[in-house]
């Protein structure tokens, strides 16, 4: 019996190497010969002006025929594109967030493969506003607000700038991969990994998918400052943040003088959590910069000091020389609309990072 099934076995190779020997065509399994599918995207990530430049070049046909190409910007199973013999093409997204690019390569034998790639869309960005020499008015008129926004008067400043967006956790990530560690060398922690939307991961700090627009939360004054100094730049004083907030005629919002549920993340929101950067650009100061009120509150340079204003300088005001408190400003996502008023003062330990709702944005000097 033994031979039997040998005798079998060699019959039926053989006749299978017969078979394929006298065929035109080698004999496939599946699709074998269906193109091998590659493509590039330049820029990884933009915003919706960018211009993403894709290439499928390094596709290839594995039957020897021409190959054809076609796109869908955001896979949703509808082609947008034609088939074409150009491997190069280019795209614009209106919208933020992550798009799939799905690619589909054909070729003239009919056979064809798909790949898609992830691009990140997103207004985020290091832009910095430039904020003019001049007079404006700071605090708050009697009567209005609390006791440390008093007394108001004119202050002058010279010109910087500030960034139009708070820091983000995308860009916090990069200075933490950049310097390699999470605290200053002095027993100073920059970020509280247990709030931060941001995690070490095999000695490499990362952001949780989804969380990457979203202003950085859980830092200490001494990450903010550390973030700040490493971009080249500084954090704003009160002055500088201020008048950067709401202009130089005294309005009581970014936007104007009148509360508008509409125009910053509140509260009243009913969100109560901060949310991408960007996402009220109708509550852009006049200077156009964004998030001056409400979504994290901002750590500043100055220490506070509550009745700094009856003896501050008129001229470049910089804070008391010392204190226990750093200032933050701007409110946040889990406070009422009064406590987000761009003139409301706030002071907190610089070391305390254990708030969801404490970021900052830097400031820099005019060369």
């Amino acid at each position: 019996m033994r031979v039997t099934y040998i005798m079998i076995g060699i019959c039926i190779l053989l006749l299978a190497l017969t078979y394929g020997c006298g065929q035109d065509e080698p004999i496939h399994s599946g699709n074998s010969l269906s193109p091998g599918v590659s493509f590039t995207v330049s820029p990884p990530s933009g915003s919706p002006e960018t211009v993403f430049n894709v290439d499928a070049s390094s596709s290839f046909s594995r039957s020897g025929t021409e190959l054809k190409f076609r796109w869908d910007w955001e896979d949703d199973e509808i082609w947008d594109t034609d088939f074409s013999v150009e491997p190069l093409t280019t795209h614009i997204y209106g919208s933020l967030g992550y798009k799939n690019i799905r690619l589909e390569v054909k070729d003239e034998a009919g056979l064809s493969g798909t790949k898609k790639q992830e691009v990140f869309i997103t207004v985020a960005s290091k832009e910095m506003i430039l904020i003019p020499a001049g007079e404006f008015i700071m605090g708050s008129p009697e009567g209005v607000g609390n006791d440390d926004e008093h007394p108001q008067h004119s202050v002058y400043l010279d010109d910087f700038l500030i960034g139009k967006y708070e820091v983000t956790n995308n860009q916090y990530v990069e200075f933490l991969n950049a310097v390699g560690r999470n605290d200053d060398g002095a027993g100073h922690e920059f970020v509280n990994m247990d709030i931060a939307s941001i995690r070490l991961k095999n000695e490499e700090y990362k952001v949780l998918k989804g969380w990457e627009d979203d202003p950085v939360i859980g830092i200490s004054w001494y990450g903010s400052i550390a973030y700040a100094e490493w971009e080249g730049g500084r954090l704003p004083t009160e002055a500088e943040w201020e008048k950067a907030a709401r202009g130089e005629d005294g309005r009581e919002w970014p936007w104007g003088s009148s509360w508008d549920i509409e125009k910053c993340n509140s509260l009243e929101s009913g969100l109560q959590r901060s949310i991408a950067v960007g996402s009220y650009p109708m509550g852009a100061s006049p200077y156009g910069v964004h998030d001056m009120a409400g979504n994290v509150y901002e750590w500043l340079a100055d220490w506070y000091q509550d009745d700094y204003y009856e003896s501050s300088p008129q001229q470049n005001p910089k804070g008391p020389e010392s204190g226990a408190f750093r200032v933050l400003r701007g409110g946040s996502s889990a406070e009422v609309a009064a406590k987000c008023r761009p003139s409301t003062r706030f002071g907190q330990r610089p070391d305390d990072g254990g708030d969801s709702d404490f970021g900052f944005r830097i400031a820099k000097d005019v060369e």
